[in-house]
């Protein structure tokens, strides 16, 4: 008896791609090694959490894409929360007292930059709504750090966010039928 093959055989990986992560993966842990060796050794600030941080969001963003959810709109959210990560961690260990005003600048220009991309790809807009959601998600969740910061965060600052938080409104408006549905496929709650 021969079985037929249903399922299609696997694309092998291009070795130079393969071959290459891995000589990144061992660089990137000897770099992290000794970051918090030299670090334990100074006994300066924790600035090896930083490099740890920062090469980490290199491989997750380089070396580790997910290639199911691939898109500009989900690359560049994960992008954004390393980068809005980032700068929380130099504010806490390094240099404090400006990333207040700094991230939600950033969360505004995120805002702006991937809502304009929506509305561009019009035709396209329905696999990218959830990376939208999930932007509109961590610029809520900066609310309330902008808002516990509050003595030190500018008017300028909150005004950002409360513009991102407008953007995020009106893209939730505009598309309040989408993001139902939306809603309903992420907890799988399907009409049966």
């Amino acid at each position: 008896m021969n079985p037929k093959i249903v399922y299609p055989i696997p694309i092998r990986q291009n070795t130079v791609y393969r071959t290459l992560r891995a000589y990144a993966r061992i660089f990137f842990l000897v770099i992290a090694f000794v970051c918090v060796l030299v670090n334990l050794l100074t006994r300066t600030k924790l600035w090896s959490i930083i490099v740890i941080w920062v090469l980490l969001g290199i491989w997750r963003l380089i070396f580790s894409l997910k290639l199911v959810e691939f898109s500009i709109f989900s690359h560049g959210v994960r992008a954004g929360f390393y980068i809005v990560v980032l700068l929380g961690l130099i504010d806490y260990f390094l240099a404090p007292g400006w990333a207040e005003t700094v991230i939600p600048i950033c969360m505004f220009a995120m805002m702006l930059v991937m809502s304009i991309l929506y509305f561009a790809l019009y035709d396209r807009k329905d696999r990218h709504l959830a990376s939208i959601l999930l932007l509109g998600l961590y610029v809520l969740v900066a609310v309330p750090y902008s808002l516990h910061s509050w003595p030190i965060t500018n008017w300028i600052a909150f005004s950002f966010l409360i513009a991102a938080i407008l953007i995020f409104i009106v893209l939730i408006i505009s598309n309040w039928r989408d993001v139902l549905y939306e809603i309903r496929n992420r907890l799988n709650m399907h009409e049966r």
